[in-house]
C-alpha cells in the first residue's frame, strides 16, 4: 500500500518558490509607488533622488553597520569570557 500524497520534504522547494514570487512581487510593487523624488542633504552638499534609492541605502548602510557591530561585540564578548 502506498501513499500517494507528497511529503512535507517534496514540497518544501514549492512553498520556498511561492513565498519568493510573493516576496518579490511585493518589493517590486514597493519600489515603484516609492518614485518621488527627494532632497537628500549631506554636511558638505545635497542631492535630489528617487526615495526608494535613499530606503534601499539606509537600509544596506543599516545592515552593514548592525553586522560589523554583531561582529565586534561577538569577538569582545569570547575575550572576556577568555580571560
Amino acid at each position: 500500500m502506498s501513499d500517494s500524497t507528497p511529503k512535507k520534504s517534496d514540497r518544501k522547494p514549492y512553498i520556498l518558490l511561492i513565498v519568493f514570487a510573493i516576496v518579490l512581487v511585493y518589493l517590486l510593487a514597493f519600489s515603484l509607488v516609492n518614485t518621488a523624488q527627494v532632497s537628500v542633504s549631506f554636511v558638505a552638499f545635497s542631492t535630489t533622488t528617487a526615495l526608494i534609492w535613499v530606503m534601499i541605502a539606509a537600509a544596506g548602510l543599516g545592515l552593514v553597520l548592525g553586522i560589523v557591530g554583531m561582529l565586534t561585540l561577538g569577538r569582545r564578548h569570547r575575550r572576556h569570557n577568555e580571560g
